[in-house]
């Protein structure tokens, strides 16, 4: 199959001149049945047309829209403007059994963390008790409480539309049916997770940049001995340490030791920048 530069070149042939054909996407993020393209600026203008291509090409796809910037706040929102088709930015997600609804002009979403998602899912021992300190959507608990057999998960979320697509899928997929699983909680988690009486097995600190302001709040939520997901930032000249030092300085403080079982490698972030997950334990120190 021919791929989707190529087509667009032959479509497009007639409209761009060499030096823009050469500098067409090479593909396009999915979401649901809507489509995001990243152009270059040289290709702004031609937007209208390339969008048309794209909604030719590929049936399925029913909308088309255009990322204009980067993330943005505290609430990390997406830049991100509609340009053809259907304009209905709220769509329905599906991985791994999982259905996650949201507007894709107000939530962030990245398909890169799917293997992630359920690689932490598979983690879960039956029973446990979990943290997720930035739960967004359910990025993580929802496949959590699918799969993993907890006893409770507190589902910590600070932006108030990206709460309301937290309480909708943990409806829509059904997962407090029998019982109450996910717990979810508007709020900073810094704040609302101490006024929790129970303590964790496991913490999840799913968020980009690393959040350090958070890692005290860790200290005082977990049991005797707790696991903690920390994602980060690597760039390939740096090692898991240059993540490990603002725990390890925590850790001296609460007199726990801290293993490092696996740093997992999730995705290309940027030029020989990564995206990594430490999965820690965190434990009394030894006399």
């Amino acid at each position: 199959m021919r791929k989707f530069k190529e087509l667009l070149q032959d479509r497009l042939k007639q409209k761009l001149n060499a030096e823009e054909l050469q500098i067409l996407p090479t593909g396009f993020q999915t979401i649901g049945d809507k489509a995001i393209l990243t152009l270059r600026p040289e290709l702004m203008g031609y937007k209208e047309d390339i969008a048309y291509e794209l909604l030719d090409l590929f049936k399925t796809i029913k909308g088309v829209y255009l990322k204009t910037g980067a993330i943005l706040g505290d609430y990390r929102t997406p830049q991100i403007e509609f340009i053809l088709g259907e304009n209905c930015p709220e769509i329905i997600h599906r991985e791994h059994g999982i259905a996650y609804k949201f507007d894709i002009t107000k939530i962030m979403f990245s398909k890169g963390n799917i293997n992630e998602r359920a690689r932490i899912a598979t983690l879960v021992k039956p029973n446990e008790t979990i943290f997720d300190l930035f739960a967004g959507i359910g990025y993580f608990s929802l496949p959590i409480g699918r799969t993993g057999k907890p006893q409770k998960i507190y589902a910590f979320e600070l932006n108030p539309t990206t709460y309301h697509y937290l309480l909708e899928n943990i409806e829509l997929n059904k997962i407090n049916k029998e019982r109450e699983i996910i717990v979810p909680i508007l709020g900073d988690s810094k704040v609302e997770a101490l006024k929790i009486p129970e303590k964790a097995d496991r913490v999840i600190m799913g968020i980009l940049p690393s959040p350090k302001e958070h890692i005290d709040t860790v200290f005082q939520i977990i049991k005797d001995q707790a696991m903690v997901h920390y994602e980060g930032l690597l760039n390939e000249k740096e090692t898991e340490e240059n993540l490990l030092t603002d725990f390890e300085t925590q850790a001296k403080a609460y007199d726990r030791k801290i293993d490092l079982i696996k740093t997992n490698y999730v995705k290309s972030y940027g030029p020989k920048v990564y995206h990594v997950t430490l999965d820690l334990i965190i434990h009394e120190a030894l006399p």
